[in-house]
């Protein structure tokens, strides 16, 4: 079994920490090496794939456009994302939200427009831990596991759907599962097979607000994501998003299942969105990023040829570290200060030693060189690069948004109108080209 999509092998020790430190020297004197010129006429060309999708189904000419957007906490959320959503279905059309991960698989989901609950014994299997189970997970990350009767998961929606689609992995063992339209029967899953692989359900729901899946209780049950669809000509976008993670959760995603779900798909835009997490590791760690960034760009680029890409940098983000001791208001209202470059080269150092000149908020310094390296790996790859820090105002923009209600007061994670008012600067600069066109 095949579980890795994209593994790249990781630099060690002093290679590794001597390629961070060049990063972060060419991050102080400069924001981008890449010419202006070029990068603007790059990004014309990277979005053209998806310019020419809107453009065929304004005309009539196809019926659907599906984005993907696969990210951290930022996208779990659905705030960034369910905004952007919102934006394009209101010029486009609404196709259907798209495919979701399973029922309720982690705290506090709370996908825009829906209403998700999860009932009786089921086990939510997640690639993004540390100590994962290693089952052969698809797009979503998540696998939903039961072997119970009466473990129920249900979706309402806010805006009819027609369509539903579930994908699930037939086994051995594999028992069933009824699905049910507005609490009405319409069929049942056999998950049972000769092995472990995975398959795709789809049940008519016309003008269906609520979808269920009840086990039976005769066998195993896993489920690995649903997706819901109109008959409407539009948008969807589907996302993914997870919370705390970087873009390493991918490689513990099946290739070839991965790649199956993209196809079936066939998105004209996959979004890229991490960064923040990785900006928060030590600088040391950082030395092969672009690489691996570049390689799981490469490996979308061979699963859906004609999608365009799109990385998207990191907001601004700080840290007031612990050892500094305020609290409540006095936290609250700690002045920030960008790093000056000595600081930044020195930070780790400085960090581990508990350097009282880093108490006060501040961005750390692994995130410009996050920052600089997606942008540099947009640029070799042919894929739009969008810096999400400058909707904030750049340095200390988390502190503005905080101050203004618009971030929260962690200093990383925003408030809906932080996320609203990003995904409409975004979906502002998607569209730049397209209104010329």
């Amino acid at each position: 079994m095949s579980r890795g999509l994209w593994r790249t092998r990781r630099l060690r020790g002093t290679l590794a920490a001597a390629c961070a430190t060049l990063l972060l020297s060419s991050c102080i004197e400069t924001s981008s090496s890449v010419p202006q010129a070029a990068a603007e006429g790059a990004s014309r060309s990277s979005l053209a794939a998806f310019h020419q999708a809107l453009a065929s189904l304004e005309a009539g000419r196809i019926q659907r456009v599906n984005i993907v957007q696969i990210g951290d906490s930022h996208t779990a959320g659905d705030r960034f994302s369910g905004r952007l959503r919102e934006l394009f279905q209101s010029r486009f059309g609404d196709a259907g939200r798209g495919m979701l991960p399973p029922g309720a698989p982690f705290p506090y989901w709370r996908p825009s427009h829906l209403h998700v609950e999860q009932k009786g014994r089921w086990e939510v299997l997640s690639s993004n831990k540390r100590d994962y189970p290693q089952v052969p997970y698809g797009l979503s990350g998540f696998v939903l596991r039961s072997g119970f009767a009466g473990a129920v998961i249900t979706l309402a929606a806010d805006r009819p759907f027609d369509t539903v689609e579930v994908t699930f992995f037939r086994q051995p063992s594999g028992g069933h599962v009824e699905a049910l339209v507005d609490g009405a029967r319409v069929g049942e899953i056999d998950l049972h097979g000769p092995a472990w692989k995975m398959d795709r359900a789809s049940f008519p729901a016309p003008g269906g607000t609520s979808f269920e899946l009840r086990a039976r209780g005769d066998g195993p049950v896993d489920i690995a994501d649903w997706s819901i669809y109109r008959r409407e000509r539009g948008v969807t976008l589907s996302s993914h998003g997870f919370v705390g993670a970087s873009i390493g959760v991918m490689d513990r995603w099946n290739a070839a299942n991965v790649t199956a779900e993209l196809r079936q798909l066939s998105p004209a835009l996959i979004i890229l969105a991490f960064g923040t997490n990785e900006g928060f590791e030590p600088t040391d760690r950082l030395g092969d990023y672009g690489a691996i960034l570049e390689s799981r760009v490469a490996q979308l680029r061979a699963a859906v040829p004609g999608a365009s890409i799109v990385i998207v940098g990191p907001p601004d983000a700080e840290r007031l570290p612990d050892y500094c001791g305020p609290r409540g208001p006095a936290r609250d209202n700690a002045p920030c200060v960008p790093l000056n470059a000595a600081a930044a080269q020195d930070y780790d150092r400085l960090l581990a030693r508990r350097d009282r000149s880093l108490c006060r908020w501040h961005a750390p310094a692994g995130l410009a060189v996050v920052r600089e390296q997606q942008r540099h790996v947009a640029a070799r790859t042919g894929a739009f690069f969008w810096d999400w820090s400058a909707v904030q105002g750049g340095a200390c923009g988390a502190a503005r948004w905080a101050q203004q209600g618009l971030g929260h007061r962690d200093h990383v994670h925003m408030m809906d109108g932080g996320y609203a008012l990003s995904a409409d600067r975004f979906h502002d600069t998607l569209m730049r080209s397209y209104r010329k066109r």
